[in-house]
């Protein structure tokens, strides 16, 4: 039997993660913008979708183990994932705003602004829509990816700590019996 390498894991689903993450943004900016509550609808089956594959993460590093794992050894291989999966949202994001698709932020707030025209919310209740779209605009720049890249790491870790919670199992203890 040939020694597991502690890292393999997370390197393993942080890579497939990636892949996943990435073809899941670029449906969400190709096929969700038009409408701002598919948009974030689609953000948060995304999101679970990316929970859920860190959560067999886990589950793989448990079984690569025996079975029995510490929650360090689980959350170790969560926290891979996770920082390869954020590096791949922000290198994503990035490329697309910058070179795919440039103008997506101008697309993105008219489209929304026509949509809660089409609603038919009151002007107060359009401007504050449109306050919260900025923000998400002011976060697909360079600037608000890399603080947006620290904020997304702690709050994936706190999902990932809870799976390593949840997924630990230690060694029953065993009991030597006098013959």
């Amino acid at each position: 039997m040939h020694p597991v390498s502690k890292y393999s894991v997370g390197l393993r689903f942080g890579l497939i993660g990636g892949v996943l993450y990435a073809i899941l943004l670029l449906c969400r900016f190709k096929y969700f913008s038009s409408n701002p509550a598919s948009y974030f609808s689609f953000s948060e089956s995304s999101y679970l979708i990316i929970l859920i594959t860190l959560f067999l993460c886990g589950l793989d590093r448990r079984k690569e183990l025996g079975g029995f794992a510490e929650m360090r050894e689980i959350f170790q291989s969560i926290f891979i994932a996770i920082l390869l999966l954020e590096l791949v949202y922000v290198l994503f994001v990035f490329i697309y705003m910058k070179f795919a698709d440039p103008g997506f932020a101008s697309h993105f707030r008219a489209s929304s602004l026509s949509y809660f025209h089409q609603k038919g919310l009151a002007d107060k209740d359009i401007d504050t829509q449109m306050k919260g779209i900025e923000s998400i605009t002011e976060e697909t720049k360079p600037s608000g990816l890399v603080k947006g890249f620290g904020t997304a790491v702690v709050v994936d870790s706190v999902f990932g700590f809870i799976f390593a919670a949840i997924l630990r199992r230690k060694k029953p203890i065993q009991t030597e019996t006098k013959i």
